[in-house]
């Protein structure tokens, strides 16, 4: 699951220009969620630092340090932790 994860992070970043956008994840149901708690938890598990998560076009948008110490900017689903869209910029503390 960890390089799935992380290989569809990667993918996701090199595409986000092309569809930021028309990036939405609609799901209203805010009880079918993942809490962010087990979100934080998902990703330290991956090699991420969790900063700050927000949420913004029903997705929950994470902002933190990646393992390679770039900030990134994740947009998951609310239910499965997927990513659907990904910025990455390198990190001026390095």
């Amino acid at each position: 699951m960890s390089k799935l994860l992380l290989s569809t992070a990667a993918v996701l970043m090199l595409a986000a220009p092309a569809f930021a956008e028309d990036m939405k994840c609609n799901v209203p149901d805010q009880t079918t969620w993942m809490s962010q708690e087990d979100l934080t938890t998902m990703y330290v598990e991956q090699g991420y630092e969790v900063k700050n998560i927000k949420i913004d076009e029903g997705c929950y948008e994470i902002y933190g340090i990646d393992a390679n110490g770039e900030r990134v900017e994740i947009y998951v689903d609310p239910v499965t932790g997927i990513p659907v869209d990904a910025m990455s910029e390198e990190s001026s503390d390095s």
